[in-house]
């Protein structure tokens, strides 16, 4: 399995968290608490997927910036 393919299984699995997390809110809770916990870990998947771009973003621009004169 390359880098790539774990990039993508990662990200793969980070957006079907965040689908599953949001189709608990919407089908509706037992109560306040509950939908707090899910809004809590829906924002964690987001957050974790925008932190794991951002390192890819800075890993694959970093090369570049170096290479340059």
């Amino acid at each position: 399995m390359s880098i790539f393919d774990l990039r993508e299984k990662y990200l793969k699995s980070l957006r079907e968290r965040q689908e599953d997390v949001k189709t608990q809110m919407l089908n509706g809770v037992k109560d306040m608490s509950q939908y707090e916990f899910l809004r809590g870990r829906h924002s964690s998947l987001v957050d974790a997927e925008s932190i794991f771009r951002e390192l890819l973003g800075k890993e694959y621009e970093e090369p570049e910036q170096g290479g340059s004169p």
